[in-house]
This record gives structure tokens, sequence and C-alpha cells, in this order.
């Protein structure tokens, strides 16, 4: 027994040891264009049970008032569109580079509780891109945030369309078409772009 109990604490010092070594190396892929892998799954599994765990015992009800869901549409326009998009909205250019990509806001959000949606809005998830809105918002406009999450499959052809013009439009890659030319610099003074 002390044999076996001797070899499996040799394989954890030496799996840890390749561990420390591959992380204090560099070599674990950091990069937004890494391809998922191991470190992904694991990674996505820990953020699942920790959702789960944070929102059990949670006792969150959601308003379903008129003034609360605007509320919330108007946080959630300035806050999260841009990363999640919304019915008939794409996210922003930006989100695309982002991994993990951000769910959309008809798809996996869906299947979590009230409690687990209001503790991801309120606690953010950490090495996502998903901030903590706890540090500046009130439980009750958190709340409201996940009202309107929870309201978007029910949204109207015409709240749609709303939804869709407030969201901000990039057209940065289309300089140069009906724009002046840049200013002349002068020769050996550096052009920056702005």
């Amino acid at each position: 027994m002390a044999k076996f109990l001797l070899a499996i604490l040799v394989v954890l010092l030496v799996a840890g040891g390749m561990g420390a070594f591959f992380v204090h190396s560099g070599r674990l892929p950091v990069a937004a264009t890494t391809p998922a892998d191991l470190v992904d799954r694991i990674a996505m599994t820990a953020k699942f049970e920790a959702v789960r765990r944070g929102g059990n015992g949670l006792q969150v009800v959601l308003p379903t008032d008129a003034a609360s869901i605007a509320r919330g549409r108007e946080h959630y326009i300035e806050n999260c569109l841009p990363c999640h998009g919304g019915p008939g909205v794409k996210p922003a250019e930006f989100a695309q580079g982002m991994n993990p990509g951000p769910p959309d806001i008809d798809g996996a959000l869906q299947n979590y509780t009230d409690a687990q949606l209001f503790w991801v809005i309120k606690n953010g998830l950490r090495a996502t891109g998903m901030p903590a809105f706890g540090v500046n918002h009130k439980d009750d406009e958190i709340a409201a945030i996940a009202a309107f999450v929870r309201r978007t499959r029910h949204l109207t052809p015409e709240e749609r369309k709303e939804l869709a013009a407030a969201a901000p439009h990039e057209d940065h890659h289309h300089e140069g078409e009906g724009e002046a030319a840049p200013h002349d610099h002068g020769e050996g003074e550096p052009h920056h772009h702005h």
C-alpha cells in the first residue's frame, strides 16, 4: 500500500512540475486566436460549475413591469449589446476576436436560471471579457438587465428594429471613401492615425 501511495505522489509531483514548467515557460497558448483545446474545456467546465454554484441559494425575482424592462433595455444597449448582440443585431466587430466568444442573448444565456443570470451580470466571469457590473450597478439595475435578457425572445418586430437602431454602426473599414485626403504632415514628420 505504501508503494502505491508513493507512486501516486510521484505521478502528482511530476505532473505538477510539468504543468508549472508549461505555464512559467510561456508555452501555454494564450492568444485569442488559439483554437479551442484542453485548457478551454477545463475552463468552460469550471465556469459552468462556478455559475451554477454562484446562483445556488440566491433568491432573485426579476421585475416584470414595463419601467424596469425599459431600464434594463437601456443598460443592455449601453453595456451588453456590443458583445452579445441582440435579436436581429450582430455584436460589434471586436467581439469576433474574443475567445471565448460572448454567448448570443438568444442562445446559451437563456439556459441560465434567473439567479445564475443575475450572478453572472453582477460578478462577471474572469478571463472571458465579461465584466462585473456589481461594482457600479445596484442590484435592482442588474435585475432589470436580467429581466430584459429574458424578454428578448418575445420582442416585437418593432422592438427589434428599435434595438437594431440603437446599436453602434461600425463603418471604419470604409476609410477613404468620400473622405478628404489625409493632412500633409511634411517631410520627416510621421503620420499618426487616431
